[in-house]
């Protein structure tokens, strides 16, 4: 979309000078001058400057914010209103993914009881951040989450086959859950699925019927 200025002038030229001052435009985004009217004056007196419609080229100034630094903004927003106070770092970035990493004095409070507080600002955060995946670690944190669903994966399979009975775990995010899948799926007699829906999904665990 273009800009227009109707400027009053004794002429084109004077025009173009007063547009070029008076409004600070480039004169080589000019794109056409209309005369509306031209300047008269009788015997010399009685001068009346002339109408001139003056049509500028607008320019479209394009920010490039990069996903990731609107995800660390979103991020910080988060944890200002939680009153927490953390350092996010972003690990990695590539094609609608983001991974950032939070540390500081309340690594604790935001990891919170086997990483409960920490998928829900995960979730939320997620839920502000609509065109990409973001996943929040802190210090290294879900590494070794991970390893402990390794451990609990292969006690509630042992206990759904000694046990004959339908194992149900608590809710996890997918994240989660796959590690759990990924374990239990190497026992060829058991079945396992998910149930529920986010962030309340959760994995059910049982024998699967023979014949």
């Amino acid at each position: 979309m273009n800009l227009t200025y109707q400027i009053k002038a004794n002429s084109k030229d004077e025009a173009i000078i007063k547009v070029v001052k008076d409004y600070n435009i480039d004169k080589n985004k000019i794109i056409e001058i209309i005369e509306i009217s031209k300047a008269t004056s009788f015997f010399g007196f009685f001068k009346k400057n002339g109408e001139y419609k003056i049509k500028i080229k607008k320019s479209v100034e394009v920010i490039d914010v990069k996903i990731e630094d609107t995800v660390v903004k979103k991020a910080n927003e988060l944890l200002n209103n939680m009153g927490l106070v953390l350092k996010v770092e972003v690990l990695e970035a590539r094609d609608h993914y983001v991974l950032i990493n939070l540390s500081g004095e309340d690594n604790g409070i935001i990891i919170g009881k086997k990483g409960k507080t920490l998928n829900s600002f995960e979730y939320l955060l997620n839920s502000l951040c609509k065109s990409v995946k973001v996943e929040v670690d802190v210090e290294g944190f879900k590494a070794k989450r991970a390893e402990t669903l390794r451990d609990l994966a292969r006690k509630m399979a042992e206990k759904a086959l000694n046990t004959d009975k339908i194992v149900k775990l608590n809710p996890m995010p997918p994240r989660e859950r796959k590690i759990i899948h990924e374990i239990v799926n190497k026992y060829k007699e058991l079945d396992t699925f998910s149930e529920g829906r986010d962030p309340k999904r959760y994995i059910v665990i049982k024998r699967k019927k023979m014949g």
